[in-house]
């Protein structure tokens, strides 16, 4: 890769990278998430800033104005350990979305107890259409091209149109909007900006990805509309943010 044709996010990342060997040797952790974690996120700022507000505050992730008449979108929803702490705290409606069909069977099976968990076994973006997902589990991914390099397996998987997908359920508002897609939020938030759905939704906690092509432009682009409806109440940046209808 020629120095024109790196991203700022490889540029960033060369530019951590003497920080990254420090603070690797510094953290000196065991084989686990949270080096996982920080390794992927290579130990920049932000990822300890997150960490220490959840160590403040480890409901952060679960704090909206919500209730029992409420509808909660949770997309990606992984194996639905949010979705089911929300229904714990709050008892609303929660559509969980999970095109990986090994979380969604782990997602489904905590369905299976709670009627007011709606699982779906597709993911929200732009258009209909199949597409390769790799397999990691966590970090699954319709936007990555690592399964041939790295070795992993990827799977077919179905992704609808978020505009469609909310006409068919017969969404009106939706409360609360989790979004934690690998790096198909962009086209899934540029969509709900083309469709105007953005002020339908009353909070959103967003994850973006870095490392998706065009990260930056777009992530500003899609704040910038944002800030027209919506209040930025936290920003961990590329890491988690939160925003709440004005």
């Amino acid at each position: 890769m020629t120095l024109n044709a790196l991203s700022p996010y490889h540029i960033k990342k060369a530019f951590m990278y003497p920080r990254k060997l420090y603070m690797r040797r510094k953290e000196n952790l065991e084989p686990g998430f949270l080096l996982s974690a920080l390794e992927l996120h290579y130990y920049r700022p932000a990822f300890y800033q997150w960490m220490g507000a959840i160590n403040d505050d480890r409901l952060l992730l679960q704090e909206a104005n919500i209730d029992s008449n409420s509808i909660v979108v949770d997309a990606g929803a992984y194996t639905g350990e949010w979705s089911q702490d929300i229904m714990t705290r709050y008892s609303p409606t929660i559509h969980a979305f999970e095109p990986d069909p090994r979380n969604y069977k782990q997602l489904d099976k905590k369905a299976q107890v709670n009627s007011r968990l709606i699982p779906h076994s597709y993911g929200l973006g732009d258009s209909n259409e199949r597409v390769q997902m790799t397999m990691e589990f966590l970090g699954s991914s319709v936007v990555t091209d690592t399964s041939i390099s790295k070795g992993i397996a990827s799977t077919e998987v179905e992704i609808r149109d978020i505009a469609d997908t909310w006409k068919s359920l017969d969404f009106d508002r939706i409360d609360l909007m989790k979004i934690n897609i690998e790096g198909a939020e962009f086209p899934l938030l540029e969509k709900m900006i083309e469709a105007n759905l953005l002020k339908q939704v009353d909070c959103f906690l967003i994850q973006y990805h870095e490392w998706h092509p065009g990260a930056y432009h777009r992530r500003r682009k899609i704040r910038k509309t944002m800030s027209k409806t919506h209040r930025l109440i936290w920003d961990y940046h590329f890491v988690w943010e939160k925003w709440e209808l004005k």
